[in-house]
């Protein structure tokens, strides 16, 4: 990869991996359709049972999506000592 994000995974569903017009899951109005990419399956246990769906975000919340599981993940891999000590701000 050459240091971008991957917007464009393929989505079993639609068997593309094509930007469609859809609703955003993440943090856009689920009213608005815009260009969408599928981000992967989604299920969740609720009342009535578990709902499955393909989910889809626009190229901004994946964007933010994948700052947030990047930060995640140097949280959970710094050391011991370091994860400990709150953090400074100058």
């Amino acid at each position: 990869m050459n240091g971008a994000i991957d917007l464009y995974l393929r989505d079993p569903d639609r068997g593309n991996d094509q930007p469609v017009n859809g609703r955003c899951w993440l943090g856009c109005d689920p009213e608005t359709l815009q260009p969408v990419v599928w981000i992967g399956p989604v299920s969740i246990a609720g009342p009535n049972g578990i709902a499955t769906a393909p989910a889809y975000a626009c190229p901004r919340c994946v964007r933010r999506l994948y700052a947030m599981a990047r930060a995640d993940e140097s949280e959970r891999d710094r050391p011991p000592h370091l994860a400990e000590q709150p953090h400074h701000r100058p």
